[in-house]
């Protein structure tokens, strides 16, 4: 008899694991999308652009071939062969190539600092969809138990142990609950959709677990955030596009060639030499130089500015997610000895030593505080986000690969 009994619960077992619903959490939904998803090859176009800017500012001038024929009749023919090339020897393409390098440091460090803003609205859709997912049951939990009591309630009216108000009452706080119940599931339903968009293999039925509030970290700085690295590479970009703005004078350009002179007597030819040189006498390139000085002014004030708020902005994340996290636990906490709380009310209005008002305001005010320790949950998660995108790196296990 007793192994027969195990048996049936093992069988019992094994079928509730086969199906239970699949459930996926934030740290492998974020290693799903990998760096070739679109949404992040989106975000290369400015690297794509800096680095082709890079070999444009490297390449060598092409020379200027020439040819030319003259053969008026009864005159001498001529024919000359010319080649011209100017030498990059002039400053400009050295300062060009260093500019166009920061550029490309500054695109590449704004690239990553573009992933790491994907990376927290994937966190943000994620937590949504967990959360309204989350809501949603609570909800439905909640209508459960009140249509159950609803139940109970017209059993007791038609023995004729209490009134039909109170299932009436009962009937109009489940109506208030499904209300609430239809609008949160239709936001799940479109926090779910919003989230498999990003990963179209993931199983149709898949769930979200709640995503956890990770430890607080006091070891996170600033200087290492990807966006003021890319502020720095500008002011360098700056400063060599206003080198290269003081250049003006360039570096002539060389020509060689071959002449013959054919005429009725005789043949003249040799080689032809020329040298061609800009004079600066008008256009010395000055406002290259002002839009060059104005360029550097602004990347330097950016900088100056963004590496004060990126302080402000940490240290103002940590005391901020500090303070949520702390309250959202303990809130969540609270919110789960709410069971014992419905208990309780509804066994002493079954008793009768409660009236149903007193029943219905403990339901919702237990609803209420289930409700309000998620939204606190929700807070403190994008405080987190905040946190991260402020410290300009991840701070959770879960990252883009």
């Amino acid at each position: 008899m007793v192994r027969l009994f195990l048996a049936v619960l093992a069988a019992t077992i094994c079928s509730s694991i086969a199906h239970a619903q699949p459930r996926v959490n934030e740290e492998e939904f974020l290693s799903l999308i990998g760096a070739r998803h679109p949404g992040f090859l989106a975000l290369t176009e400015r690297v794509g652009a800096a680095r082709a800017e890079r070999v444009r500012a490297g390449l060598l001038p092409n020379p200027i071939g020439g040819f030319e024929r003259e053969a008026p009749r009864n005159g001498a023919e001529q024919t000359t062969w010319r080649i011209a090339w100017r030498p990059p020897l002039d400053g400009r393409r050295g300062a060009a190539v260093r500019a166009a390098k920061a550029g490309l440091e500054a695109a590449t460090f704004e690239l990553e600092a573009s992933r790491l803003a994907l990376r927290s609205e994937l966190r943000q859709t994620f937590a949504e969809w967990a959360l309204t997912t989350e809501r949603a049951d609570v909800i439905r939990s909640h209508l459960g138990l009140i249509e159950r009591l609803e139940e109970q309630g017209r059993a007791r009216a038609r023995s004729g142990d209490e009134s039909g108000l109170a299932a009436r009452r009962l009937s109009l706080a489940a109506l208030e609950v499904q209300a609430e119940g239809a609008r949160t599931e239709a936001t799940a339903l479109r926090a779910r959709a919003l989230a498999l968009s990003w990963h179209r293999e993931l199983p149709a039925e898949v769930g979200a677990e709640r995503p956890p509030l990770p430890a607080f970290d006091d070891t996170v700085q600033t200087p290492l955030r990807s966006d003021l690295l890319a502020r720095r590479s500008e002011v360098e970009q700056a400063r060599w596009q206003l080198r290269l703005g003081r250049r003006f004078l360039g570096f002539p350009e060389l020509g060689f060639g071959w002449q013959e002179i054919h005429e009725p007597s005789a043949t003249i030819e040799g080689p032809i030499l020329s040298l061609s040189w800009p004079l600066p006498v008008f256009e010395r390139q000055q406002p290259d130089r002002i839009e060059a000085s104005a360029r550097l002014a602004a990347a330097e004030a950016r900088m100056e500015l963004a590496s004060v708020r990126a302080r402000a902005e940490l240290s103002a994340a940590r005391t901020a997610y500090l303070r949520l996290r702390e309250a959202a636990l303990q809130a969540l906490e609270t919110a789960g000895e709410s069971d014992r709380v419905v208990e309780s009310a509804t066994a002493t209005f079954r008793v009768g030593e409660s009236r149903l008002t007193d029943l219905l305001e403990t339901l919702r005010s237990v609803l209420s505080a289930r409700m309000a320790a998620l939204d606190l949950y929700a807070a403190a998660l994008e405080a987190h986000r905040t946190l991260e995108l402020s410290a300009g790196r991840p701070l959770t296990d879960g990252g883009s690969k």
